[in-house]
């Protein structure tokens, strides 16, 4: 096969493994294609060590390898994210995230119109473990406040607070709002 029939068909599979790494990120695959990425930069590295007398074989070459490197940098990072649950786009399978709190019942969400009826949660969930409340409702509205400014002001979006409960330990956790 000629170098730039190769070249080309190398161009084909690349455009056939992007989709496939499209299909993986939006949840139709389970499995990343790992070994057909290892197999493609092995066949690029293989045309890469080749004597090229064409510059516009060269070229292409050149643009095929570079593309192929961005997409792996890209891959590496989402995959990195999602398995890291911070994948922003919001495309990750809900099965493959970490159970939230698999020791203890959730905590039902609260209706979080008012900080008193959260400020009433938090109390009731730290007395049924028997722990002192060691803060006043003012402080604790205030707390919240400031945590919500700086949260949405970070996120750039609302967020709601619920009481959550793991084990022993009563925490105060912020949640997005979904856009709708």
């Amino acid at each position: 096969m000629e170098l730039s029939e190769q070249i080309a068909f190398l161009e084909r599979v690349l455009q056939e493994h992007i989709r496939k790494w499209e299909r993986f990120f939006s949840g139709v695959e389970k499995v990343p294609p790992q070994i057909e990425r290892e197999r493609i930069n092995r066949r690029i590295r293989l045309l890469s060590e080749q004597t090229i007398n064409r510059r516009a074989d060269q070229f292409r070459l050149e643009q095929l390898q570079h593309r192929f490197q961005t997409y792996s940098m890209n891959w590496e990072r989402m995959l990195r994210e999602r398995e890291e649950g911070r994948s922003l786009s919001g495309q990750t399978n809900p099965s493959l995230r970490a159970p939230e709190a698999t020791n203890a019942p959730a905590a039902p969400p609260v209706n979080t119109t008012t900080e008193e009826a959260l400020f009433d949660r938090y109390c009731e969930a730290k007395t049924e473990r028997g722990v002192a409340v060691n803060v006043d409702r003012e402080t604790f509205d205030a707390q919240i406040a400031a945590q919500r400014q700086r949260i949405e002001e970070r996120l750039g979006r609302k967020v709601r607070f619920e009481v959550q409960v793991e084990g022993d330990k009563v925490r105060v956790v912020a949640r997005k709002i979904k856009r709708t």
